[in-house]
């Protein structure tokens, strides 16, 4: 009996030390049937969903095909468009540029594209960054400005008086979400810097967090990761097509606008890195972007602080604040409608928790403004995963 007993503590011992792992590995596999379902629900062609907690991946699935006639399917290295999280972005940009001095968020805009700049009715009130980051600055999208042919002197400067593309309202008192305006911003990055936004979003941002990531895809370094884009399940641009596009690596503001509006390709692990800088207050793994105090300002409601925003918005600076994605929660973010499919980076600063969806096609379907893929997935993985 007494030589039988170490044999059998160590065969209880090895099961116990089964067990954790065992049961882990069903957790995990519970996690991706969920998430598979619902993927297949929304009848998504390709997606990746990826959380963070604490600045680490606590749980990723990627799933489908990044090109359905060859019938690759998507991985961690997969690039997608993120359409308007591109803002997000390109915001964190422009706030390094205002800690550098280069930019002031409450100075006209005309001082640095070298020409007034006004809204028809209100010639003395400046246009501001400030006002373009919150979506209050009058701007609007009713004018032509995805033309190839316009320019923002010829949309937005005094002299022209293109009352088209203004509401009427006093800058900085009403909030309305704009491309155009988010544009015209990310373009005064390019009047500053005197380089294209990707050269300065590549030095200031992607690689200090070690991001891969590019305002077009052809500037990928692994053109095979590239997506291609779906719409209702048809192709609606191929990688090929999308790597064909060129991009102007140079400073033009007046005529690369629409870069910072939706251009961005990025995989959903570099977006969580980025995401998730954000939510530890501007650093991740030694590596600062942005200042506590600057990420701080980026999350604030621009009209309490007395500056040149007096008109709520739901946005601070390119980050939308969301109180109705977790209960008792608040989320900040960005949402993105590509041509076939929309995407989401979101982050909880008070339990660390940090959420990315990209997707290249699939259902469009919203609840209050969110798309229903992120609601139900980001309320299940904070669940799983978040407290």
């Amino acid at each position: 009996m007494r030589r039988a007993l170490p044999r059998f503590f160590a065969i209880l011992l090895s099961l116990c030390l089964a067990f954790p792992a065992a049961a882990q590995a069903a957790d995990v596999s519970a996690h991706d049937a969920f998430v598979d379902a619902a993927f297949r629900a929304a009848k998504t062609v390709g997606g990746s969903l990826v959380v963070m907690k604490g600045g680490e991946v606590v749980y990723a699935r990627d799933w489908g095909y990044k090109d359905l006639t060859k019938g690759l399917a998507v991985d961690e290295d997969t690039a997608f468009r993120v359409g308007s999280v591109t803002k997000m972005v390109t915001g964190v940009g422009l706030l390094k540029l205002v800690e550098q001095g280069k930019l002031d968020l409450d100075a006209g805009i005309g001082d640095y594209l070298g020409y007034p700049v006004a809204a028809p009715r209100w010639s003395r009130t400046p246009l501001t960054l400030r006002q373009l980051m919150s979506h209050t600055s009058s701007v609007t999208d009713d004018g032509g400005y995805s033309s190839l042919s316009s320019t923002v002197r010829g949309m937005l400067s005094k002299k022209a008086r293109a009352a088209a593309n203004f509401t009427g309202d006093k800058p900085g008192s009403r909030y309305l979400y704009t491309n155009l305006g988010a544009g015209v911003a990310g373009a005064l990055a390019e009047a500053v810097s005197g380089v294209s936004l990707d050269a300065l979003r590549r030095r200031e941002v992607f690689a200090p967090l070690g991001i891969r990531a590019a305002y077009a895809a052809s500037l990928l370094p692994d053109p095979s990761a590239v997506s291609g884009q779906y719409e209702d399940g048809r192709l609606y641009s191929s990688a090929a097509w999308q790597l064909a596009q060129g991009y102007e690596d140079f400073a033009d503001p007046e005529r690369h606008y629409r870069t910072g509006i939706y251009s961005l390709w990025i995989t959903s692990r570099d977006l969580a890195r980025l995401a998730a800088a954000l939510c530890a207050g501007g650093a991740l793994d030694g590596a600062r972007v942005l200042s506590p105090e600057t990420v701080e300002m980026m999350k604030t409601p621009q009209h309490t602080l007395g500056k040149s925003v007096t008109g709520e918005s739901p946005y601070g600076l390119f980050l939308e604040r969301r109180d109705d994605l977790l209960a008792g929660r608040t989320v900040w973010g960005h949402q993105g409608m590509t041509t076939g499919a929309i995407c989401n980076a979101y982050f909880e600063p008070q339990s660390g928790f940090t959420f990315v969806l990209l997707q290249n096609g699939g259902s469009k379907l919203r609840d209050r403004g969110v798309g229903k893929l992120a609601r139900k997935l980001l309320t299940y993985t904070f669940g799983a995963f978040g407290e």
